[in-house]
């Protein structure tokens, strides 16, 4: 009996142990700077692709020593309760796959503030339909902004009705195998005082003016958050019988603040 107990609790620690460790993989993932202008993070992962999902590298860097690199295969989705997925979000279930970090800030309501990012396409980088999502700012609820790559065609959505793309701006194709420099100046209200303007490298290509958010998230008080990685989302419209093609992209240098001046990347060293 003393032999069983002590294999039950043998057991029961490295179940303990596991939970924990996938915890920490979503709640506080380590090897992400954080300072004033990003982070803390949280990481929405598929726990089974920790090894690929995102990697802290040195080989393509656009300022300073190290970039992420996020990489999503066939069948790498998110669950929010690893070990309950019917008590939470279950990508899983819902034709969805990604790898992202999220940043556990929220701005403040009517005010300016500012967002900047670089990101690499790699050249051999296969594009899909349905559309992957590479950044976007999420009220908790949903999205309210994001930027998706529709094959080749690069796309904002703005949604000021939960679940519905209220505003759509068709930009057009983005290179690959170069750093893309994002910026982005936000208003986030309900009301006509709200705006989304966009920069590439250093070139406004929107100038949205009106609601850049739904009316409940105005009376909730705070602003949405913001999520980069590579995310896949309405998988039953693939119609190929081969598996979703694996995707790689590359980020470095975000920063958000509420002044142009702590996002601007010739302003810092990069980390």
């Amino acid at each position: 009996m003393k032999k069983l107990f002590v294999a039950f609790f043998a057991l029961f620690i490295g179940v303990f142990t596991a939970y924990a460790d996938h915890e920490d993989a979503l709640w506080s993932p380590t090897g992400l700077p954080v300072d004033d202008y990003r982070g803390p993070w949280f990481a929405t992962i598929d726990l089974e692709a920790q090894d690929w999902a995102w990697v802290r590298q040195t080989d393509v860097v656009r300022k300073g020593e190290t970039a992420l690199r996020f990489e999503l295969r066939d069948g790498d989705c998110f669950t929010a309760m690893p070990h309950a997925p019917e008590e939470g979000w279950d990508d899983c279930t819902l034709d969805r796959e990604r790898t992202e970090i999220r940043e556990k800030w929220y701005p403040e309501l009517n005010k300016n503030v500012w967002y900047a990012f670089s990101m690499m396409i790699p050249d051999d980088y296969v594009y899909m339909y349905p559309k992957q999502i590479f950044f976007q700012t999420h009220t908790g609820r949903g999205p309210n902004v994001y930027f998706q790559l529709d094959r080749e065609q690069f796309k904002i959505n703005i949604l000021t009705e939960e679940g519905v793309t209220t505003t759509l701006y068709e930009i057009g194709e983005l290179p690959k195998g170069v750093w893309i420099d994002f910026a982005i100046n936000a208003v986030w209200s309900s009301n006509d005082d709200g705006k989304l303007y966009v920069y590439l490298d250093r070139k406004r290509i929107l100038r949205h003016r009106g609601p850049t958010i739904d009316i409940d998230t105005q009376i909730y008080g705070r602003g949405p958050f913001a999520k980069f990685g590579i995310y896949r989302s309405h998988l039953f419209r693939w119609e190929s019988e081969e598996p979703h093609p694996t995707q790689v992209l590359y980020f470095d240098e975000y920063r958000r603040g509420y002044e142009a001046r702590d996002i601007d990347i010739r302003e810092h060293e990069g980390d």
